[in-house]
């Protein structure tokens, strides 16, 4: 099940994968439907990725991607509205 979603970071760690010179991502957990979830957050593109810094409160929008609640959920294509 995908949907667009919105959603608001405080707390985060920002990761780098090794592939294609690196990308950045962000893991998280966050309340859905009643349950506590973990959730990583992949970016549209490189420009998005620049824009992270850890310790501030980010506004993100992406297709929420939801496996059931026994996996994390995943937001692709995710862009940064804007540092709140």
């Amino acid at each position: 099940k995908k949907q667009i979603m919105e959603i608001e970071l405080e707390k985060y760690r920002i990761l780098v994968t090794g592939a294609d010179g690196g990308h950045k991502y962000i893991l998280s957990s966050l309340r859905y439907n009643g349950l506590q979830r973990e959730i990583t957050i992949v970016f549209k593109n490189k420009n998005e990725e620049q824009k992270l810094t850890e310790g501030i409160k980010l506004r993100i929008k992406g297709i929420l991607q939801d496996e059931g609640p026994q996996f994390g959920l995943t937001l692709l294509e995710s862009k940064i509205i804007d540092n709140v």
